[in-house]
């Protein structure tokens, strides 16, 4: 054998004592993945499947209760938002009502509050009464002399205010007309030069100024009326007298007829 081959055999030697080694240090030390229980030894040895089962089986103990737990509070918490669905479909109805009614000969309620603490039921004061499926009481609403008020709904106010408006807006357009027509006749009476409009105060003014004219015409004329009364009175005298003459000379059959 050659000096190669020994030291070919030393190294195959020195490797397989150092695997062997390594193998049963492995060995003494490995995991013990089994379900082994030794309770002969002090502390007892387990395997880590046993190790693991027995915390499982421990922890296994609180399952129960906490899943009783879960399902009471879950049953709970199903009742309670089922009463919360009822609440929403109650505050729906009452908002509804609120808004369009109608409340004409209902009225509009109020939530009840609580004036003392109640011992009994634990309501303290200023807190709003429940009735006895949970919702709030509802009352009349009263005014500061603890006088119910008939309020009506919104959607009623809002008709209610639509019909004043629109009445409002009749009256306020026939005062327009009024107006109007009011200062049609204002333009008649006074006059509107802008316009040419001569009112009828100004006709008046107009007429007046004629009269004073006639008058003082009249007062022209008088005198000459006067004369000519004077004149008149004369010339039936003077008549007469022809008359009474012709007479006396038909008498003396001097004048012919």
């Amino acid at each position: 054998m050659t000096l190669f081959g020994k030291i070919l055999v030393l190294l195959n030697l020195g490797l397989a004592l150092v695997l062997a080694a390594w193998s049963f240090n492995i060995y003494a030390n490995g995991i013990d993945w089994t379900d082994r229980k030794d309770t002969r030894t002090t502390p007892p040895r387990m395997g880590q499947f046993a190790l693991r089962k027995e915390k499982l089986d421990e922890l296994g103990k609180g399952i129960d209760p906490a899943q009783k737990d879960w399902l009471n509070e879950r049953a709970q918490l199903a009742r309670e938002e089922k009463h919360l669905a009822d609440e929403r479909l109650w505050y729906d109805k009452e908002l509804r009502y609120v808004l369009t009614g109608p409340a004409r000969g209902r009225g509009i309620f109020d939530v009840a509050i609580a004036t003392q603490d109640d011992p009994n039921t634990g309501v303290k004061r200023g807190q709003v009464l429940l009735d006895n499926q949970g919702y709030p009481q509802l009352v009349p609403i009263r005014d500061p002399n603890n006088v119910p008020l008939q309020l009506q709904s919104l959607a009623e106010y809002n008709t209610e205010d639509n019909t004043v408006l629109r009445s409002l807006g009749e009256e306020m357009a026939k005062h327009a007309a009024q107006i109007a027509e009011s200062n049609g006749l204002t333009d008649k009476i006074i006059g509107d030069k802008d316009k040419g409009v001569r009112g009828l105060q100004q006709r008046i003014y107009d007429e007046q100024a004629k009269n004073a004219a006639v008058i003082a015409e009249i007062k022209l004329i008088e005198p000459q009326l006067l004369n000519a009364l004077v004149e008149l009175q004369t010339v039936n005298k003077r008549r007469e007298q022809m008359l009474r003459r012709i007479e006396e000379l038909k008498r003396t059959k001097v004048a012919s007829k």
